[in-house]
């Protein structure tokens, strides 16, 4: 394919995903609220530990995977005034509930996104590896949302009690720390960090499937793992939309333990040499020259 054939297929790869992406946010936009609950109930179970002194993050946990628990809680303890959003603006609430819908949109299109860049990607790679097509849509879906839910059950509401912790009375003063949460800053934050998290996700996925094809072996993702802690961090810290420690940290941690256990699969499943383009390469430089042919008389 010439340059301007690749540009052809590559815009109309793009093109199929928006489609798709489009088509996801109009039916996510029709639940919008019930998007909003799903979202609101890390804050929501931070904001119910925050009016309860006994409350601790083992609890917080539990509430957050056992919803029955958390309702009857609630309920025991005379259903104190619950979390509360606010937007200044008269156009904020429905730039909140777009981008939730835009947020919701990609999620489902997920699939559709991830084929379109391995068809494009296809043409280039062995017959082999091709094969590897319908694997590479399935665990990166489930990756994103392994991710997304990652961070939704077992970062965020930890994440809001430590944050909410820092209101109340003031020591040594009558004044009062009270939190005023604008519902379009609550919503960024929180989508940007499952997406985040979704695609961190994607990143050990990506380098097994390196390693299935032949393109980098298991010792070199070994060798590489010191680097590529730090690199970790690098990318929790750029990725997270703030400067706080305690998120950096769960965003890097997972990604570096999928990291090391995508090599120990690389270890297991893939082969032990590099093949792909590298050994084709190899192959072709390697190859001797045929002397040219005389011409018989």
């Amino acid at each position: 394919m010439t340059l301007v054939e690749h540009l052809e297929e590559l815009r109309s790869r793009v093109f199929k995903a928006l489609l798709a992406l489009v088509a996801s946010v109009i039916v996510t936009w029709n639940f919008k609220e019930v998007l909003l609950r799903f979202m609101l109930k890390p804050f929501e179970i931070a904001t119910f530990c925050s009016r309860i002194p006994s409350c601790t993050t083992r609890d917080v946990l539990n509430w957050t995977l056992r919803p029955s628990v958390f309702w009857r809680a609630y309920e025991s303890a005379g259903r104190p005034r619950g979390a509360t959003l606010h937007f200044a603006a008269p156009t904020d609430a429905f730039s909140a509930y777009l981008k939730l819908a835009i947020v919701g949109g990609l999620v489902f299109s997920v699939p559709v996104i991830f084929y379109q860049l391995w068809s494009f990607v296809a043409p280039g790679l062995y017959p082999r590896e091709k094969k590897l097509v319908l694997p590479f849509v399935f665990f990166s879906t489930v990756f994103f949302i392994g991710g997304a839910l990652f961070g939704y059950y077992l970062v965020f509401p930890m994440a809001y009690q430590w944050f909410l912790g820092f209101s109340g009375s003031l020591a040594g003063s009558t004044a009062n720390i009270e939190p005023t949460i604008m519902m379009e800053d609550y919503l960024s934050f929180t989508t940007q960090m499952l997406v985040a998290f979704g695609f961190v996700f994607e990143v050990p996925l990506f380098i097994f499937f390196l390693a299935l094809a032949g393109i980098v072996t298991s010792k070199q993702l070994f060798s590489f793992g010191r680097y590529f802690t730090v690199l970790a961090f690098i990318i929790a810290a750029i990725l997270t939309p703030t400067t706080d420690i305690y998120s950096q940290v769960m965003l890097a941690f997972p990604l570096v333990v999928l990291y090391f256990l995508a090599a120990a699969l690389a270890y297991v499943f893939g082969p032990k040499e590099a093949t792909g383009f590298r050994q084709g390469l190899k192959s072709k430089k390697s190859k001797p020259e045929s002397p040219p042919q005389q011409d018989q008389q």
